[in-house]
C-alpha cells in the first residue's frame, strides 16, 4: 500500500513538497544567522577620494579607530576625536580637535573639506580593504583604503 502510494502522482507530489519544505527550513536557518560584524578598529586607513575626487597628497591623509576614539592626519594637522559606529553601519563623529600648524592654500582647503566631510558622515561601509563614509542620503563623502599601520614614536 505504501509502495502504491509513493508511486502514484499524489505520493510523488507529496514527496517533492516534503523535500522542498526541508530545504526551505535549512536555508531559512542559514539566513537568520548574524552577518559578519563591520569593524573599523585595528586598521590604518588612507584617504583615496573626497566627494568623488581622487586625492594625491604628498603625505597621505589618514584615519584610524581605536575603541571609541579616532585620530589621523588631515593635510596639515593631526586630528583626534570620538566616534560611534554600530554593527549595522551607522556612524557618527563626535567633536574633532586638531593641532594648530600653519597651513595655507590648497592644503588648508583640503584639510577643511576633509574634516567637514568627516563630521557629516552618518554611515559607513567596509568591503575588504576599503572603507567608505557616507552622508544621510548614502552619498559617499570619503573613500579610504587600508594601509600598513604606522608606528608612533
Amino acid at each position: 500500500m505504501v509502495k502504491n502510494f509513493l508511486t502514484s502522482l499524489v505520493g510523488q507530489l507529496l514527496l517533492v513538497l516534503l523535500g522542498l519544505a526541508v530545504i526551505s527550513a535549512c536555508s531559512l536557518e542559514a539566513n537568520t544567522k548574524p552577518h559578519a560584524t563591520l569593524n573599523l578598529n585595528g586598521t590604518q586607513w588612507q584617504l583615496k577620494t573626497l566627494n568623488g575626487a581622487t586625492i594625491n597628497a604628498e603625505r597621505p591623509l589618514s584615519i584610524s579607530f581605536d575603541g571609541n576614539r579616532m585620530n589621523g592626519y588631515a593635510g596639515c594637522n593631526s586630528f583626534f576625536g570620538s566616534y560611534n559606529a554600530s554593527r549595522d553601519g551607522v556612524f557618527g563623529a563626535g567633536a574633532i580637535g586638531a593641532t594648530k600648524m600653519a597651513c595655507m592654500g590648497e592644503r588648508d582647503q583640503l584639510e577643511r573639506d576633509y574634516l567637514e566631510r568627516l563630521a557629516q558622515a552618518k554611515s559607513y561601509a567596509v568591503n575588504r580593504d576599503q572603507l567608505q563614509l557616507l552622508d544621510a542620503q548614502r552619498k559617499v563623502l570619503l573613500s579610504f583604503i587600508s594601509a600598513p599601520a604606522t608606528k608612533r614614536l
